[in-house]
C-alpha cells in the first residue's frame, strides 16, 4: 500500500515536469484524468533518455550539451517512452480493477489509493510548481541558445499557469468532489513543423534591373533610310556672288560661279552577340524575351555612346563631337571675350548660340539643342542664386517636362563629361540607315549543335552625316570653368 503511494507522488512529478518541459502550453487543455487509484494520460510526455536499454533523465546541463540531431532524437524517445506509460500504466489499473471484483482487500485499497490521491490539494500543486519554474529558467536559457523553439516555455508560463490555470485545477476539483483533475494534451504545430518557411513566402512578380541610362542622341536626328552600303552627298564646294552697279547700257565682267561637290559616307556595323543553352530558355521560357531586350539593349547604347563620341575612322561612326568646332571667346564671328558682367553657365550656352547664329550667317543655322553633364547643370544653373539667396535664371523654363534655355531644349546624358557640354542645331545632322536592328539565331556555330547552344545575334547598319557646309551648327566647349572666366568682364580695381 505504501509502495502505491509513493508510485502515484512519483508518477504525479514526472508527469508535471514533463507538462512543463515537452508540451507546447499555448495547445493545452488540462483534462488528463486521475482517478480510481490511477492517472489516465491522453497525450503526455516523459522526459526520460535510453539509456542501456533503459529510461534516464536528462539534467538541463545534459540537455544543454545536446546538437539538433541528438535534441531530435531525445525528442522522440520521449515519445516513444510516453506511449509505454500509458500502456504501462492501464494495464496496471485494468489489473487493479480485475482483482476488485475478485477481492474485497484489492477494492479496499483502491479505495484508499484514491482517498490519498484526492488529497492532492492545490498548495501541494503550487509547491511543485516552484520546482518547475526552476526547471523552466533552465529550458528558457536552452531555448535562447538555439535548443527549444522560440515560442514553447516562457510564453507557455505565461498563457497557461500566469493567467488563471490554477483556477481552472481548483474548478475541476470542486466539480468532481475533490477526488480528480482532468487534463487534456492536444498535438500542436509550429514554426519548425516546416522547413524552410521562406519557400511559401508571396513573391513580388516581375524583375527589378540593375539602372542603364536611356539612349537620347539618336532621337534628336532625323533619318534617312538607304538601301546601300554607301551614300552620296552633293555640296557647294566654292560659290562666288558678284554682282554690281553699274550705269544704264554700260556692261561689266562677272565672277558669279560656284562649283559642286559629291562626298560619300560608309554605313558601319554595330552588332552584340548572345550565347544561350537552349535546354535553359526551354525551361525559363520568359528569358528568352530578356535575352532579346538585353541585346536591343546593347546595341541601342552603343549606338549612342558613338553618335557622341565616335572617332569617325571606321568601324565607328561619325559624331557630334568629331563634327563640333571648338568654342573661342575670341571668335571672329562673335568676339565676346570680358564682355559680360558676372558671367554664369547660362550666359556661356547663349554665347555659344550666338556664336553658331552668326556663322551660319544669321540664317543657316538656329541652335535647338544644348547637351550637358546633369552636375554642371546642377551645380551651375538650377543652384545658383544672387547676393540675397535668390534662384537665378529667368531664362530657363520648362515646358512639358523638357527644360529649355534661351528656347534650346536641354538635354542631359551620362554620355557628357563633367566641365564639357555642346551645342547644336540638331536639324544639320541625319541618321543615314542602312538597316535596322535585325535579331538572328544560329544554332549550328562550331559545336553548338552538340552541345544544345544558341547564338542570338543582332546588328545594325548605319552612321551619322553632318555635311561640310554645315559643320559650324555644332559647337563644343571642353572646359567650361575657362570659359566663363573668359567670357566674365574684368573690372578694373
Amino acid at each position: 500500500m505504501k509502495n502505491l503511494k509513493y508510485f502515484a507522488w512519483t508518477l504525479l512529478a514526472i508527469i508535471a515536469v514533463a507538462i512543463v518541459a515537452c508540451i507546447d502550453f499555448s495547445a493545452i487543455n488540462f483534462a488528463t484524468l486521475i482517478s480510481g487509484g490511477g492517472i489516465y494520460l491522453s497525450a503526455g510526455v516523459v522526459v526520460a533518455w535510453i539509456k542501456n536499454e533503459k529510461f534516464h533523465e536528462l539534467t538541463a546541463e545534459e540537455v544543454d550539451k545536446l546538437d539538433e540531431s541528438q535534441a531530435k532524437e531525445y525528442h522522440n524517445a520521449l515519445l516513444k517512452n510516453r506511449q509505454e506509460r500509458e500502456e504501462a500504466i492501464a494495464r496496471k489499473i485494468n489489473e487493479l480493477e480485475a482483482k476488485a471484483e475478485q477481492s474485497a482487500e484489492v477494492k479496499e485499497q483502491i479505495d484508499k489509493l484514491e482517498r490519498e490521491l484526492s488529497g492532492i490539494t492545490l498548495s501541494d500543486i503550487k509547491e511543485m510548481m516552484t520546482a518547475i519554474k526552476a526547471h523552466g529558467e533552465e529550458f528558457n536559457r536552452m531555448k535562447e541558445e538555439g535548443i527549444m523553439s522560440d515560442s514553447t516555455f516562457k510564453s507557455a508560463l505565461k498563457s497557461a499557469w500566469d493567467e488563471g490555470v490554477t483556477d481552472s485545477i481548483a474548478k475541476s476539483l470542486e466539480d468532481n468532489g475533490n477526488k480528480k483533475v482532468k487534463f487534456e494534451f492536444k498535438a500542436s504545430q509550429s514554426y519548425g513543423d516546416i522547413t524552410n518557411g521562406s519557400d511559401f513566402a508571396q513573391m513580388k512578380p516581375g524583375i527589378t534591373d540593375i539602372p542603364v541610362r536611356m539612349p537620347r542622341i539618336r532621337n534628336l536626328f532625323g533619318v534617312i533610310p538607304v538601301s546601300t552600303e554607301y551614300f552620296k552627298y552633293t555640296e557647294q564646294e566654292t560659290v562666288v556672288r558678284d554682282a554690281f552697279n553699274v550705269a544704264k547700257c554700260a556692261t561689266k565682267a562677272s565672277n558669279t560661279k560656284e562649283t559642286l561637290k559629291v562626298s560619300t559616307i560608309q554605313t558601319e556595323v554595330v552588332k552584340d552577340v548572345v550565347e544561350f543553352c537552349r535546354a535553359f530558355v526551354s525551361d525559363y521560357p520568359f528569358m528568352e524575351s530578356r535575352i532579346r531586350r538585353l541585346l536591343d539593349q546593347s546595341i541601342a547604347l552603343k549606338i549612342d555612346q558613338q553618335l557622341l563620341l565616335g572617332t569617325g575612322v571606321a568601324p565607328q561612326l561619325n559624331s557630334i563631337n568629331l563634327k563640333s568646332s571648338e568654342f573661342s571667346a575670341t571668335n571672329p564671328a562673335a568676339d565676346i571675350s570680358g564682355s559680360i558682367q558676372d558671367a554664369s553657365y547660362v550666359d556661356l550656352v547663349l554665347g555659344m548660340e550666338t556664336q553658331i547664329i552668326e556663322l551660319g550667317e544669321q540664317n543657316a543655322f538656329v541652335p535647338d539643342t544644348v547637351l550637358v553633364n546633369k552636375v554642371d547643370w546642377f551645380k551651375f544653373v538650377q543652384c545658383r542664386k544672387d547676393a540675397n539667396n535668390n534662384y537665378l535664371d529667368a531664362r530657363v523654363t520648362v515646358s512639358g517636362g523638357d527644360v529649355y534655355v534661351g528656347g534650346m531644349r536641354v538635354v542631359w546624358t551620362t554620355l557628357v563629361p563633367q566641365n564639357t557640354l555642346y551645342v547644336f542645331d540638331s536639324t544639320k545632322g541625319e541618321i543615314v540607315d542602312r538597316q535596322t536592328v535585325e535579331i538572328e539565331i544560329a544554332f549550328q556555330n562550331k559545336d553548338n549543335w552538340e552541345k544544345e547552344i544558341a547564338d542570338l545575334k543582332g546588328y545594325e547598319r548605319l552612321n551619322f552625316l553632318v555635311e561640310n557646309n554645315n559643320a559650324n551648327a555644332f559647337m563644343r566647349c571642353s572646359d567650361v570653368a575657362t570659359a566663363i572666366g573668359a567670357i566674365t568682364e574684368v573690372v578694373a580695381p
